[in-house]
This record gives structure tokens, sequence and C-alpha cells, in this order.
């Protein structure tokens, strides 16, 4: 697995942003999702199965796997939810993610009856489980956040060899399979004003192109979500700017104007300071700021300063940016 797959799963796996993926993403916000009582849970299904006369081991492992309790304002039932990471269109998709949601419910059938046999509620050499009983609900979700939009198949049915005109006659005996997408580099604005806090933050920023104004109400909790974005935009200016902030200042979250000024401040710096040695005394790197909006500005000097704390707050604060301007001379 490369580092863009462990970061974005370590994102995905962020129990608000995971929370939003299902009761948004997949339920439209129709369920209601607690992320503080999601249940991590074992991303390994396995299953031993019998082929050509063979016992063969059958293993399927999610990147994110959880059980939640949907509720929906009457009634509350519990569910196993999974996500796929994807950074390429991989066009046999929906039958890995049928795989998947089998093996889950596979697994559950085979420790129910593992239970009934050792507390003798099956006969003695019968199979499966006890009469009535039930089993959790599984679902299965693939984020995919690659460069070109996915155009792979989306259901069981996309990819079977027969005319479309015969699809509807073949459901009567062969059941159609869908797959949960998510293609978070196209969504559109619409789309992504569903979501808030982190996930909002990263589905902004993947974008090619997007409006600071969206932004500006947008705040993050998490590192993963600068770690993520970081990786998939091959920026490390990202990781550098949220490892020069403290927890103290992390706990309450961090507006994503503050990461825009930091970046574009860096990017004007890094081309201003082009050919010239590192190190310069503050009255020179003002000299070398001489052209860069004031905003940027402020943010190389408090970054020089070590007072990232302080440009945090001048990101949501204009009273404080002012006093900051006039403390700096940029009045």
């Amino acid at each position: 697995m490369g580092e863009m797959d462990i970061r974005v799963k370590n994102f995905v796996k962020l129990n608000s942003v995971f929370a939003q993926l299902f009761s948004q993403g997949v339920y439209s916000g129709e369920m209601k999702i607690d992320p503080d009582k999601l249940q991590e849970v074992d991303t390994v299904d396995q299953e031993t199965l019998q082929i050509d006369g063979k016992l063969n081991d059958l293993e399927r492992l999610r990147d994110a796997q959880k059980i939640a309790m949907l509720f929906d304002g009457k009634v509350a039932f519990q569910i196993v939810m999974g996500v796929e990471g994807q950074s390429g269109v991989n066009y046999y998709m929906p039958v890995r993610c049928m795989e998947l949601d089998a093996l889950a419910y596979s697994y559950q059938c085979r420790k129910i009856s593992e239970k009934a046999k050792e507390n003798k509620e099956l006969k003695k050499y019968a199979d499966g489980i006890p009469k009535g009983t039930k089993i959790i609900p599984t679902v299965t979700l693939v984020f995919y956040y690659g460069s070109k939009p996915w155009d792979g198949s989306v259901t069981v049915y996309d990819m079977l060899d027969i005319p479309d005109e015969m699809k509807a006659w073949m459901e009567q005996t062969t059941p159609n399979y869908r797959m949960n997408l998510i293609d978070a580099r196209h969504m559109s604005d619409e789309e992504i004003e569903r979501f808030e806090g982190d996930l909002k933050a990263f589905l902004i920023m993947l974008r090619e192109r997007y409006s600071r104004e969206s932004l500006k109400s947008v705040v993050a909790m998490h590192r993963e979500t600068w770690y993520a974005i970081s990786v998939i935009k091959n920026d490390q200016r990202y990781i550098d700017f949220i490892d020069s902030v403290s927890d103290e200042d992390m706990a309450g979250g961090i507006n994503m104007d503050a990461t825009l000024d930091y970046i574009e401040a860096q990017g004007e710096a890094r081309g201003e300071a082009r050919g010239e040695a590192r190190g310069e005394a503050r009255g020179e790197v003002r000299g070398e700021a001489k052209g860069i909006g004031k905003v940027n500005q402020l943010a190389i000097f408090l970054s020089k300063d070590g007072r990232m704390a302080d440009f945090i707050r001048s990101a949501s604060d204009d009273s404080y940016q002012k006093q900051l301007f006039a403390e700096y001379g940029l009045e």
C-alpha cells in the first residue's frame, strides 16, 4: 500500500468523516449516524470454500469498516459499513463490492453457527444457523479520488454480456447488485454543500479550481485531513503548515482560510526569494516581499517569527488581522 493509499485510508477512518460519507453520501441525509457511537471492527472477512475438491481460503480486506446505528427519526438499527478507497478506476469494482458484502454476511452466519453448535442449539449433524436468526445488514462505499471521472461500471448488470432489452427479464432470476460510489474530485457544488468540517474541506481542496469564498466558514479538526490533501496534490506545504500548528491550536479546529494564506504566501515568497540565500534578516525579508499582498506578507512574517497561533487567529478575526498589519508596518 503506497503513501497516498495510507493517508487517505487514515482520513476516511476518522469517525466524523466516516459518518458523513454514509449519512450524506449514501443515504442523502435520510439517516442519522452518531460518529461518537461508531464501533471499529476487523477489516478482514475470511471464508474457507471448496474449489475443485480442495479447500481454499477466500479473504477480502476493506480499507475501513465500522458498525453504526442508523436512525431515521423513528426507528434505529445496526449496520456494518465498509469503505473502499480507490485512486484509480477499477473496472470490476461492482463484483469486488459484492464479494465484500457476501463475505461479511457469510462471516456473521459462520460465527452464529459455531456458537449455536457449542450451545447445542442445532441438531448434532445439522449445518446452518437456528431458525429465525437475524444478521446485521452490510453496505460498502467506494470512495474514489482519482484525477479522471469514474468511467467504470456501478452495477453488476453493467458488466453482464446480455442485450440491454433482456436485463429486466434477467432480474427475475439473476439479482442485480449496485455499488455505492463517491467520485470525490468531480462532485458538484451542491453535492459538496451537503458535507461539513474535515470532509467538506477535503472535497473542496481536491478540486482543480475552487473559490476562497467556499472555504471561509470551513473548519477542519484533524491533521489527517492536511496529510491526505498533501499527498494527493503532491504538495508538501500542506504538511509543513499543519505540522507547525500546536496541539493546543489544533484542538479548536483550523479555519481553511489560514491554510490558503500560508500556501499562497509560501508560493509567493519562494518566487520572490528564488536564487537568494536563506536566513535573511527581517528587513531584507520585507524588501523581498515588496509587491506581495498584505495578507501574504503577514503570513510570511508570522511564519518566520514562529507565530502560527497568531497567523491562524488572524485568518478568522479581521480586527486582530488589522492589529497585526499595524505591528508589522503593513497598513
